[in-house]
């Protein structure tokens, strides 16, 4: 061996030893320093390529990888790092080309199998993930990984029962996987024991901390009635000492053009252009957006894309990909793109990017559809309205308010079947409904709605939400619960399986009158009942998500429907209950009120949301 041979495996090794005591930095720089002795040396490009992976630096690692790969075509290792890229990067049908490849070099390639299922789980083929993780887990029982995301798969699938015992199975192997215990709070929420999942987040932030684990605490917390406003808001304010105010002193002030009626770039950012709830409510505004007076660049930080995607694809002037992008990159092409106004969508929600604002890369910061305040000194402005966030309000928040006239635009649902007669009138008992997610399924809940019930002597309540109740475990749970509370559960009605959006809206001509959780109230599932004629019993709290209730029936006319207490709550359903009259004439006309209605006039909301970013952007060019 040369001397230069003998300098590029000693850097090697040195790199590799960096490397698994988690300084990629130094990892990266040893293995530069193999490559400068051997610039031949596959093995240091792939392991270079590896550590960028490791660093979120993706777009750099792929040419260390494809270096190793014009070196040694069947290298297996350098392959599936490549596709670890693609997976990262949004392109999950080219990552399963890859590794495809792979597979045909060594059949028994653990984690090759196992990034199928992970390209295959972010496709939601959820069923064929499953059998990836199954066959990694043949050759490998002991990998904690493909334990815990099989058992995301199958929480996917309705199987929660099976998929608890892979979460556990994989935290006796790595007791210190936070993502599995994550995802087992998220199971303990799903099935409604927040405490249980308030502890569990507790412990994973406790192994490590970092932001999207912070964020789905704040998530859980939102759903737990019995958390003050005081602690609630102080665990926003810990997220951002934690992640954000660190950044604030190194971000670059953004450069501001003060004209205040000029063109004005608006950038969104979001994980969730797509069919999701957030995109139902956004794209109505892009579509009518006076192009002459705004741009819009969209970041998307999106792992799949569907039909909506393209959507929005169209209307946009700009489109970003920046899944997988570092958020200081980020806000740098922010910087870069000039954007006056950054709208962050529902930053505390899942994969968003909230992380970006902190770099403050635009003059104008204002948060969208998230759960509550955004917790950052640096956010400008919340926007909301009157009923959401009246001016009594006791809801505490870093940013200005900003009110429109309407908070929710959604689009009339196409290819629905029009509303039929209250099914009260051929079942001859009054059956309740609600398709909301369990997690907003707690003990208060099930305490109000068994009253609820036994108010209607008769009635019977029909829960159905994705593919939950496919559960046993989960309808044993909730039959016991309303037991307990004196209801027997032969009146309640588990609806099993997933269904498409004309489906589940066809489900609801078997409810009569849908009862709205607290204090996490629904938003589209109200929107979608009162499409289809059926009246909405809400319960107003006092933060943002217990008012969504209100702020949509405030839009159709339907305030008597919105109480103050538990005790008007049962009271409200009950009359409505009686009022067989009453229950046919909302079925009949309830769809022509909300298509008239400020909830589905695009044009109208736009034009108000437009002129509440001018209103702030001429608030920031004034002199300070």
């Amino acid at each position: 061996m040369g001397r230069q041979s003998e300098v590029g495996a000693a850097r090697l090794a040195e790199g590799m030893a960096a490397h698994g005591r988690g300084q990629l930095d130094e990892a990266f720089r040893l293995y530069q320093a193999a490559l400068a002795a051997d610039p031949f040396n596959a093995d240091a490009l792939n392991l270079a390529g590896l550590a960028l992976v490791h660093a979120g630096a993706f777009a750099r690692a792929a040419p260390f990888l494809v270096r190793a790969l014009v070196l040694d075509p069947s290298f297996a290792e350098a392959i599936n790092h490549f596709a670890l890229v693609l997976l990262r990067t949004g392109q999950q049908i080219s990552a399963l080309r890859v590794l495809l490849r792979a597979l045909a070099v060594r059949a028994d390639f653990v984690e090759a199998h196992a990034n199928c299922g992970g390209a295959l789980f972010d496709l939601a083929e959820w069923k064929q993930a499953v059998g990836c993780f199954d066959r990694a887990l043949a050759f490998r029982p002991d990998y904690a990984d493909a334990h815990a995301n099989r058992a995301n798969a199958l929480q996917l699938l309705g199987a929660l029962d099976e998929a608890r015992p892979g979460y556990r199975r994989s935290l006796v192997l790595r007791p210190d996987l936070v993502e599995a215990h994550s995802n087992l709070a998220s199971l303990d929420q799903a099935e409604g024991d927040l405490v249980a999942a308030i502890r569990r987040f507790r412990r994973a932030l406790g192994l490590r901390p970092v932001p999207w684990l912070h964020s789905n605490l704040l998530f859980c917390l939102s759903y737990d009635g019995r958390v003050s406003e005081e602690a609630f808001f102080a665990e926003f304010r810990r997220w951002e000492a934690a992640y954000a105010r660190p950044i604030y002193s190194s971000a670059p002030p953004a450069t501001v053009d003060p004209s205040p009626e000029r063109r004005l770039r608006i950038g969104w950012i979001s994980a969730d252009f797509r069919e999701h709830p957030v995109a139902r409510n956004i794209i109505g505004v892009l579509e009518h957006r006076d192009r002459s007076r705004f741009e819009s660049v969209l970041y998307a930080s999106l792992r799949s894309v569907d039909p909506v995607t393209e959507r929005f694809r169209a209307v946009a002037d700009a489109w970003r990909d920046v899944l997988g992008v570092p958020d200081a990159d980020v806000a740098r092409q922010i910087r870069s793109d000039r954007i006056d106004i950054l709208i962050v969508l529902a930053g505390h929600t899942g994969h968003n990017r909230l992380g970006v604002a902190a770099h403050r890369p635009a003059p104008v910061q204002a948060s969208f559809h998230d759960l509550a305040t955004s917790g950052l000194t640096v956010m400008d402005a919340w926007i909301t309205d009157p009923v959401l966030h009246p001016e009594t309000t006791r809801e505490r928040f870093t940013e200005k308010l900003v009110r429109l006239p309407c908070f929710y635009l959604h689009e009339p649902p196409a290819d629905v079947p029009e509303p039929g007669p209250p099914p009260v009138l051929h079942t001859g008992h009054i059956t309740f409904g609600s398709c909301n997610n369990t997690s907003k399924h707690t003990p208060e809940v099930f305490t109000l709605w068994a009253e609820v019930m036994a108010a209607v002597p008769g009635s019977k309540l029909l829960l159905k939400y994705l593919n939950r109740y496919s559960s046993a475990g989960l309808r044993r749970r909730v039959g016991q619960a309303f037991a307990d509370r004196g209801i027997d559960p032969s009146r309640l009605i588990f609806v099993a399986g997933e269904l498409g959006r004309r489906e589940q809206l066809a489900l609801l001509g078997r409810v009569d009158i849908a009862l709205d959780p607290f204090p996490f109230n629904g938003s589209t599932t109200t929107f979608e009942a009162l499409w289809m004629g059926v009246p909405v019993v809400s319960l107003a709290g006092e933060r943002f998500l217990g008012r969504v209730g209100a702020s949509v029936l405030h839009q159709v006319g339907l305030d008597e429907l919105v109480t103050a207490d538990a005790a008007g709550y049962v009271a409200c359903a009950a009359a409505l209950a009686s009022d067989h009259v009453r229950l046919a004439r909302l079925r009949a006309d309830l769809r022509a009120r909300v298509a008239a209605s400020p909830l589905c006039d695009a044009p109208g909301y736009t034009r108000s949301f437009e002129a509440a970013l001018r209103r702030l952007w001429i608030d920031r060019c004034r002199p300070r």
